[in-house]
């Protein structure tokens, strides 16, 4: 493999649109032409034939408000891949029917912080206890869930080793960290 380069993950975001207005997402500001727009699911398939990585993040903005979300998801393992399907955790209970566990399959859920400092960062009151409540569904239905924290310059780490505390209690499989990234307001 030496000298070759090759995918190892891809990004697929089925769509821009989200529920919520979060402080460290530029998407708004970024995407504010296509934030409507949904790419089609087979377009979606030929993006994962075409790249060929073996993990596939389906993002976006929100995904689970991707009317296919489940046949994608389906569609995917059926090309034996590996999915991280990233998200608020706001509609995991509402969708959870649509999906089957999977070795390969994830909830990703994004928290940054405990409740109080969660719904501050996602602009709106009561998300941290949706999502708890979607990671708690998930699990009881035999899925695997990660979660994604965002760290800011503010970030208190001692805040973020008390959520990971806090989540293993609902036996959550795994976190990963990102650092936050300054997005231009022109």
């Amino acid at each position: 493999m030496i000298g070759k380069r090759f995918p190892i993950v891809l990004m697929l975001e089925p769509l821009h649109a989200c529920n919520l207005t979060c402080t460290g997402c530029g998407r708004i500001r970024e995407y504010e032409s296509s934030i409507t727009e949904r790419v089609p699911l087979d377009e979606c398939l030929l993006a994962v034939d075409e790249c060929g990585a073996p993990v596939v993040s389906i993002c976006g903005g929100e995904p689970l408000m991707y009317p296919q979300i489940g046949e994608l998801v389906a569609a995917i393992l059926k090309r034996n891949r590996y999915i991280y399907l990233c998200t608020n955790g706001m509609f995991i209970k509402k969708r959870l029917r649509e999906f089957q566990p999977d070795p390969r399959f994830y909830f990703n859920v994004h928290l940054d912080g405990m409740e109080k400092t969660h719904d501050l960062c996602v602009e709106r009151p009561g998300v941290f206890r949706e999502a708890i409540e979607g990671i708690k569904a998930a699990k009881a239905a035999g899925f695997q869930v990660c979660t994604n924290t965002t760290v800011y310059k503010e970030t208190d780490m001692r805040e973020i080793e008390e959520l990971f505390e806090y989540l293993r209690q609902f036996h959550v499989d795994g976190h990963q960290i990102a650092p936050a990234y300054g997005y231009s307001r022109c």
